[in-house]
């Protein structure tokens, strides 16, 4: 009987789970690199601080929603100045990374440096993925609406220029190198034009989890210190490409 007792003591705290922490991101990024990068970060990050965290993907216009209106805990994958139109989110520091978003097409196409270059050498179309909120922000200060289309994927994206209705893509770079790859582009004679833009990216989380903040961003600087980023960077690498090649 008092082994009993002194199981039941024992054995809650064991089955208790860890309290979870629901971020999203765009799905076209949970699939590449940098999703396989982010996933291993923040699992490490939240695990530290005694929470497990869940991935999940959505298009990134329906994430942004979800994270406003605080169905899910944040988003895991965002540029510094991305609460400027999100005001329920909060940025963490530091930024995990930086990315490039980059501008791709035929090569007789020809852009200058930065956004304001996509429109040095004439009056393109420009095509980008719907919920990415930098391009959205950026391509409306240099193209007027008319020169401006959303397409849901960055598949789409690329299908459009290689069929020539429309003159370039704008979107993050390691997505569309990873669309690039497929057998339908391979011979589609797409490439990348310029680098528009490099910008630090975050993990923000929705106000109502604002005591995240403060001990995340203390991790995050942990982990930049002791290696844990780079570490997950080549396991991030070394997956993608085992999986690239058993596909």
């Amino acid at each position: 009987m008092l082994g009993a007792v002194a199981l039941m003591a024992v054995v809650p705290p064991l089955l208790a789970r860890m309290p979870r922490v629901v971020v999203v991101t765009a799905e076209d990024v949970e699939d590449s690199f940098i999703g396989a990068w982010l996933k291993l970060i923040y699992t490490d990050a939240y695990g530290r601080l005694g929470y497990e965290m869940t991935l999940r993907s959505y298009p990134a216009r329906r994430a942004s929603a979800m994270s406003d209106s605080g169905l899910v805990d944040g988003e895991i994958n965002r540029y510094s100045n991305y609460g400027e139109m999100h005001p329920q989110m909060i940025r963490i520091d530091p930024p995990h990374f930086s990315i490039g978003f980059c501008a791709y097409g035929r090569p007789s196409v020809r852009v200058g440096p930065g956004w304001t270059g996509l429109s040095q050498f004439g009056d393109p179309q420009v095509d980008y993925r719907n919920g990415v909120a930098r391009c959205e922000e950026m391509l409306a200060t240099v193209f007027p609406a008319s020169q401006i289309s959303v397409v849901n994927n960055a598949t789409l994206g690329i299908r459009r220029l290689a069929q020539r209705r429309t003159d370039l893509y704008v979107d993050i770079e390691s997505v569309v190198d990873r669309v690039l790859k497929q057998p339908e582009f391979v011979r589609a004679g797409i490439r990348r034009l310029s680098i528009v833009e490099t910008v630090d990216m975050h993990c923000y989380v929705h106000r109502s989890k604002r005591e995240l903040v403060r001990p995340v961003s203390a991790v995050l600087t942990a982990m930049k210190k002791d290696g844990s980023m780079e570490r997950h960077r080549k396991a991030a690498l070394l997956a993608v490409s085992q999986r690239s090649l058993a596909g």
